[in-house]
C-alpha cells in the first residue's frame, strides 16, 4: 500500500483540467447587421463551430453595427471593439481590419498570434478544416510558428 506522502506526490503530478481553462483558439468574427457578406459567413461559422467544443475554440464577436451611426455611437463602438480585442491579446486586429466586416480571424489564445482567416468564400468544410488545423497549431507549434505556410489572412486593410 502506498504511503500518504507518495499518494499526495502522485496526485500533484496529475494534470489539472478546469472548466475555466482557456480554449487554445479564438475565432474573432468581425460582423455588423448591415453587412451582406456576414449574412453568408455567419451561418457557415455556426455550422463549423458545431464540429468543435468550447474547450477548443472560443468565438469572439466584434459587432460593428453602430459604426455607421452618429459620431458618439461610432466612437463608442470603436472603443468597445478595441477594448475587447485588447482583452483577447489581439488589439493589432483593429489596426489591420477595424471597420471591415464579413471575415473571421483564428488566433492563438496565449499570444493572440493570427493563424488563419475565413470569409464568405469558404465552405463549411473548409472552415471546419481550418479550425481543426488552428487547434493543432495552437496546441503544438511554438509561438511565431503557428501559420501553416504563412498567413492566409488578407494584408492589413488600414
Amino acid at each position: 500500500m502506498a504511503s500518504p506522502a507518495r499518494l499526495c506526490a502522485f496526485l500533484l503530478m496529475l494534470p489539472v483540467w478546469t472548466a475555466s481553462a482557456e480554449a487554445p483558439v479564438k475565432l474573432v468574427n468581425f460582423t455588423a447587421d448591415w453587412c451582406t457578406s456576414c449574412r453568408v459567413l455567419e451561418p457557415k461559422l455556426s455550422r463549423a463551430l458545431e464540429s468543435v467544443t468550447i474547450a477548443d475554440v472560443e468565438l469572439v464577436t466584434i459587432d460593428l453595427t453602430h459604426l455607421r451611426s452618429g459620431s458618439d455611437s461610432r466612437q463608442a463602438t470603436i472603443d468597445a471593439s478595441e477594448a475587447l480585442l485588447r482583452f483577447h491579446k489581439a488589439e493589432y486586429l483593429w489596426e489591420w481590419y477595424g471597420g471591415y466586416t464579413g471575415m473571421a480571424v483564428m488566433i492563438a489564445s496565449d499570444t493572440g498570434e493570427p493563424i488563419s482567416c475565413v470569409d464568405k468564400r469558404h465552405s463549411i468544410e473548409m472552415i471546419e478544416n481550418r479550425l481543426a488545423l488552428a487547434d493543432i497549431l495552437a496546441r503544438s507549434a511554438a509561438p511565431g510558428r503557428r501559420r501553416p505556410d504563412g498567413a492566409d489572412c488578407p494584408p492589413p486593410m488600414r
